[in-house]
């Protein structure tokens, strides 16, 4: 989808800002493309925006920080 957006420097927040969303492609989405647009707008409405600080949390442990027993832990659960 990025590689047929018409602008690509535009923001996510700027998108999002307006119903319908403030976004053009250079040809029409068919097939896996629309579908792959659908599923990436509802996965998008289902964040909220705000002008808060951005922050990284690890989600692999309930204080969101970083640790390397977790990421190991979770590399041997998975059999990755």
């Amino acid at each position: 989808l990025y590689h047929i957006a018409q602008r690509k420097e535009v923001s996510v927040a700027s998108v999002l800002q307006s119903i319908p969303l403030n976004i053009q492609f250079r040809r029409a989405l068919v097939g896996p493309r629309w579908d792959t647009w659908l599923h990436l707008v509802r996965r998008l409405m289902e964040i909220n925006l705000s002008d808060a600080n951005d922050t990284i949390s690890w989600k692999l442990m309930g204080s969101g920080v970083f640790t390397v027993k977790s990421m190991y832990t979770d590399l041997i659960n998975t059999g990755d």
